[in-house]
């Protein structure tokens, strides 16, 4: 049975127990079939509310256990005009307080570093890593406060997958409940056992979710990637008539508070009952009758560009794959995952089976509500996080990460890390497809400001990923 081509008149925008009735939210914010109020970007106002209600409730991924490799290292976590010291109390456990001295309020420390304990560098009042009170200078002048009242005020830490995720509500439901249904859909491709290969942020000149929603859906790909169907990818002017045909399908799946798109092959093609992702399905390669050279270059393109997503081994797996003779009944992309299966067992890393249902389940990539989106893969991923940057709208960090899984031996080495920070992007040595992506910031900010323009007007098949979003921010934003 072919997937429908035509619009199906009953469909519907998604809809869970639980979500906030249109009338609740005001109009000029209001969602409607497929259609998300330019406001919801552009607003100061709009901004304020998601600053106050969304990010003070949700959780943020704030850091990787990485960051944290021995004992009283921190990092500064930054959303809004909250700063979050997320600690290593111990060897065994991470902690996150709100990052105000109880004194006067000073910023007790800022970045990245590593120390004994917590001094406020105004008056130099000290605190445990554990956040009990440690020293207060001349505290027989003070009216008297129990150590308790003045100890660190504590942020709810939790993590999964290597990840450690901050939440500013104390009755926040519990983080693994959070994320469902993503650490179960992920569990095979082994985030706890990734390091970073390498840490990005920018300023962008976008809305935070102008920045993220770029990367929520694959619709963009024939408008701003086109080389990526070509054998010759060095072609980047705008994609064919033909290659338009033969682009890939992203449709999108909707959960609670999460959704993702699955790249599952060209859209005219394709077949109901065989739409589940296949990880060697890199896009359409009709100039090159080889399958093996398709799926070598796709492969060696994305990891040349992009430094992650592929690393160094599936390069390597793909180069032996140019020569190698495919078993029969086996296609090019399937001998692929062998060769690279085999070269990673022999090189010491674990390299658990993943089904296609697995596969098909874990799709492309995932919006992890509300401002992180994670690209699963068996070896190496990405990932983004996008923040306001301060109260302006038209303006937000956006950080782009890759993680590469590492050998069973090296779990609990210690790496050098440091993460990098550019104004302008273009300084940022991206690569063409992620410098293609950012290049849209601007120009989407301007055409939303325009009168003409009233709101985003979303594909219901394609780009659900984008209204989900909105869905669930009104949970956070308009409920009682």
């Amino acid at each position: 049975m072919s997937v429908e081509t035509e619009p199906r008149l009953e469909r519907r925008v998604p809809w869970f127990e639980g979500d906030v009735p249109p009338e609740k939210v005001p109009e000029k914010y209001r969602l409607s079939r497929a259609f998300v109020p330019k406001g919801r970007y552009l607003d100061p106002e709009f901004l304020k509310l998601e600053l106050e209600r969304v990010f003070t409730k949700a959780w943020l991924m704030a850091c990787r256990v990485e960051e944290l490799p021995g004992v009283g290292c921190f990092v500064e976590y930054e959303i809004g005009g909250h700063s979050i010291l997320i600690v290593r109390e111990a060897k065994d456990s991470i902690r996150a307080y709100f990052n105000a001295c109880r004194h006067r309020g000073t910023r007790l420390a800022r970045g990245r570093g590593r120390v004994g304990s917590l001094i406020c560098p105004f008056h130099g009042w000290r605190w445990n890593l554990d956040g009990s009170i440690r020293l207060v200078l001349d505290r027989e002048e003070f009216v008297p406060r129990s150590d308790d009242d003045l100890g660190l005020v504590q942020v709810r830490a939790e993590q999964w997958g290597g990840f450690v995720f901050i939440n500013m509500d104390p009755e926040a439901r519990p983080l693994l409940e959070y994320l469902d249904p993503i650490p179960r859909i992920f569990e095979p491709f082994q985030f706890e056992h990734m390091r970073y290969r390498w840490f990005k942020s920018v300023l962008l000149p976008c809305n935070w979710k102008t920045a993220l929603d770029g990367f929520l859906e694959a619709y963009h790909v024939a408008g701003t990637h086109p080389q990526l169907f070509r054998f010759d990818k060095s072609n980047t002017n705008i994609a064919s008539l033909k290659e338009l045909e033969n682009r890939m399908w992203a449709p999108t799946t909707v959960y609670e508070r999460h959704a993702h798109y699955s790249s599952v092959g060209q859209k005219k093609n394709v077949v109901a009952e065989n739409a589940a992702k296949d990880p060697s399905d890199r896009g359409s390669t009709e100039a090159i009758t080889d399958e093996r050279l398709a799926v070598a270059l796709s492969v060696q393109y994305i990891a040349d560009d992009m430094r992650g997503l592929e690393n160094e081994r599936s390069w390597r797996a793909a180069e032996a794959l140019k020569t190698a003779e495919v078993p029969e009944g086996t296609t090019a992309g399937q001998h692929y995952l062998q060769l690279y299966r085999e070269l990673s067992l022999a090189e010491g890393y674990d390299w658990p089976q993943i089904t296609a249902q697995q596969w098909a389940e874990a799709g492309t990539a995932w919006n992890v509500f509300p401002n992180t989106i994670l690209l699963p893969n068996q070896g190496s991923v990405f990932g983004y996080r996008a923040r306001p940057n301060g109260l302006d709208p038209d303006s937000c960090l956006f950080e782009i990460f890759s993680l590469d899984q590492v050998p069973v031996a090296d779990y609990d080495k210690k790496r050098d890390f440091q993460p990098q920070f550019f104004e302008d992007f273009r300084e940022a040595d991206l690569g063409e497809i992620f410098t293609q992506d950012l290049m849209n910031a601007k120009e989407v900010t301007v055409g939303m400001h325009s009168p003409s323009f009233d709101g985003h007007r979303l594909s219901e098949e394609q780009e659900m990923t984008i209204y989900n979003h909105h869905r669930v921010a009104d949970r956070f934003l308009w409920a009682d």
